[in-house]
């Protein structure tokens, strides 16, 4: 039979096991994130060498293809893999501080992240117009 003692115990326990099942649910979000970046990294790549192409054998279809393009797509695809680095070193920190009971959001690294996003969507809208 369970004692008050032991019912604790295990709330405890179980809060425990939530917080790292979340924790791995955040990692599995960054997965996510990272390929589908390194996927759109690959098929702008991809897509800027077909238009290169096709432009070679029609010369009256304008290209928008150019060096920049394909650097887009490379520059996202090394984007996806530090992606996926800082969000497996950000799940063992998290991991650690939850099992020594000293986690602390980090909201310098939340607020840099989302102005860094904010700067090149402002980035990317000037580009387009």
């Amino acid at each position: 039979m369970d004692t008050p003692k032991n019912a604790a115990k295990n709330a405890a326990k179980n809060a425990h096991v939530s917080d790292h099942l979340a924790n791995e649910r955040t990692l599995l979000a960054w997965i996510r994130t990272s390929i589908a970046v390194i996927a759109l990294g690959i098929a702008i790549n991809r897509f800027s060498l077909f238009l290169m192409e096709i432009n070679q054998v029609v010369p009256e279809v304008r290209s928008a293809a150019n060096r920049h393009v394909t650097a887009l797509g490379a520059g996202l695809v090394v984007l996806g893999i530090v992606v996926m680095v800082g969000s497996l070193w950000h799940y063992l920190r998290v991991s650690r501080a939850i099992d020594s009971e000293t986690f602390r959001p980090s909201t310098p690294v939340m607020v840099t992240t989302s102005a860094a996003i904010v700067v090149m969507g402002l980035i990317a809208l000037l580009w387009l117009f």
